[in-house]
């Protein structure tokens, strides 16, 4: 838990510090479609929202950003059965590069914190305990328009189990859109 907290802390500092003027600072929201991959068990995907900021931080000039961020990520899968969701708070530390001014490119990785489900609302999964951080990788793409707006897409797969003692792992494709100040 002293783990997160110094995480999330830092995260925080690096998006609310202003010290260079070439930084840029963004929000961030829009859906995630999102499944879990189990053997043996069939699930759907679920639909759910994500909503974050981000700040970009020159390495070399217009054309590699470092991009950490922090968000809310509401994931989940579903079975015949069931309908799981997992809200997260997640900090992704993405390497972005700008192909052309309209078009940039992102990867690295991403931590996620669950911070609440509903597994106690069913009675197969109440023994499942959600690891308390689910490491992941995301690639992504953004059209970068005029005025700040951006389109992106991303899709992030986890590196480790999504609960204790259970082979899944998570899957998020996500689409939305962003405004840079």
């Amino acid at each position: 838990m002293r783990s997160l907290k110094i995480l999330l802390l830092s995260a925080f500092i690096i998006l609310a510090s202003n010290a260079v003027s070439a930084q840029a600072f963004g929000v961030r929201a829009g859906a995630n479609i999102s499944d879990i991959s189990v053997n043996g068990l069939n699930t759907d995907a679920k639909t759910g929202l994500y909503v974050g900021v981000y700040k970009e931080i020159p390495l070399v000039k217009s054309l590699l950003f470092i991009q950490p961020e922090i968000q809310y990520s509401q994931e989940g899968f579903s079975t015949p059965t069931t309908d799981v969701k997992i809200d997260y708070i997640t900090v992704p530390i993405l390497a972005k590069v700008y192909a052309v001014k309209l078009l940039s490119f992102e990867t690295g990785p991403q931590f996620g914190f669950p911070i609440s489900d509903n597994l106690d609302n069913f009675v197969a999964l109440k023994n499942l305990d959600t690891n308390s951080v689910v490491t992941s990788w995301a690639f992504g793409m953004s059209l970068n328009l005029p005025l700040g707006l951006s389109i992106n897409g991303r899709y992030i797969s986890s590196l480790n189990d999504t609960f204790d003692n259970v082979d899944g792992k998570n899957q998020v494709f996500q689409v939305g859109a962003a405004f840079q100040f």
